[in-house]
């Protein structure tokens, strides 16, 4: 025995074989049959998160050696794994962190109350929208997206695809521009992952991140759609594709609008940021607004994937609102991340008939001007 590396009570063992339902905690692997004869086997390792000494992976400095030993028959510090899966995660520590691989060990198990090969049949494809706001490359590499939905528990099919927007010529971004980016996305989208389906019959659950100009954002998210089931993920400047806090219940969402009957509206969205009412008055004299907001608009407001599904919520009823007030176009005043763009783009996908004349601000100036339609 190594040194301070205590062995695993077999007790132990059995009661962890028995909570993954001899299933590989990382691949869904079926650890009970041999697949070569199809006869009855035990193949698979009971896998420490913290290692049973502190010269193991992940270990922690200051490991002592009744620390080891305490770790070693707590069932919360073991997983169940394929021998595949556990020398990839003991031979690059650095690629599977305590944190992410007790997320995955957690989402496991809850997915065992339902069925042992859950993730079987939970398959998932990625995609990447990358734009040239402003000239500026912007970039998300696909393994950070694969490694978000891995920790979701989705596994995916193959690597997460990325869509390029076109470039932004000398004509800007006019409607010319904003239709080739509609055709960019559908044509990708479609080529590329709608014909993926489950052992089951299922589609996937798509995974979507994206890096661009809001109103290309809300055009990919309307080609998407909302009846498709997905994963929004934002790309967090400190945490990139990773929740901050996944335990942080998302704020409230405020609606304000008086409701004068048709009126030019427009709708401030004021969530990274807040929007003068001069601002918005600049680019649409003489309109009415409505704002929907939270209380301290900031840049790291998304936190969870609650707050997207909050947002989507709460403002479907502040649109049903707008276009029950008037049959003119809704203005949009956007303040939002990337991620609120495509959800918001979605939601349009489904029973909303009115026009919507999304605003952007400008590059040079600063001011809000009309970008595109999205009807």
């Amino acid at each position: 025995m190594a040194e301070n590396r205590f062995d695993t009570d077999p007790k132990v063992k059995n009661y962890v074989w028995s909570r993954a339902a001899g299933h590989c905690e990382l691949c869904s692997l079926d650890l009970t049959h041999d697949l070569k004869t199809l006869s009855p086997a035990k193949l698979g390792e009971v896998a420490h998160v913290v290692p049973a000494s502190h010269q193991g992976p992940r270990s922690d400095a200051n490991q002592t050696a009744d620390m080891s030993k305490e770790l070693t028959n707590n069932p919360d510090n073991l997983m169940l794994l394929c021998s595949t899966c556990h020398n990839t995660i003991d031979k690059t520590p650095d690629g599977y962190p305590v944190g992410d691989l007790t997320d995955a060990h957690l989402a496991f198990i809850e997915g065992i109350e339902f069925a042992a090969n859950v993730k079987k049949y939970n398959i998932a494809a990625g995609v990447i929208i990358l734009g040239h706001h402003f000239q500026t490359n912007n970039n998300i590499d696909p393994s950070e997206l694969q490694a978000a939905m891995w920790r979701d528990q989705y596994r995916l099919l193959n690597k997460p695809i990325k869509i390029l927007l076109p470039i932004i010529d000398h004509y800007g971004r006019d409607e010319r521009y904003y239709e080739n980016v509609r055709i960019k996305f559908k044509e990708t989208y479609q080529r590329e992952v709608t014909h993926y389906q489950s052992e089951a019959g299922d589609k996937p659950v798509i995974g979507i991140v994206g890096l661009a100009d809001i109103p290309s954002l809300m055009i990919c998210g309307q080609e998407f759609g909302d009846r498709v089931r997905h994963e929004i993920y934002s790309n967090d400047r400190n945490t990139r594709l990773k929740w901050p806090d996944k335990t942080v219940v998302a704020p409230d969402f405020t609606f304000t609008f008086s409701g004068t009957k048709d009126r030019v509206n427009a709708l401030v969205l004021s969530i990274s940021a807040d929007i003068p009412e001069r601002d918005v008055l600049a680019a649409l004299p003489g309109c009415e607004i409505a704002t929907f907001r939270i209380p301290t608009p900031n840049y790291h407001a998304i936190r969870n994937a609650a707050f997207i599904e909050q947002f989507g919520l709460q403002l479907q009823i502040a649109l049903s609102q707008l276009e029950a007030a008037s049959a003119q176009p809704i203005h949009v005043f956007p303040a939002i991340p990337a991620a609120l763009a495509i959800k918001f783009g979605s939601l349009l996908s489904t029973n909303h008939r009115h026009k919507y004349a999304i605003y952007d601000r400008d590059s040079a100036g600063g001011g809000f001007s009309f970008h595109t339609y999205l009807n």
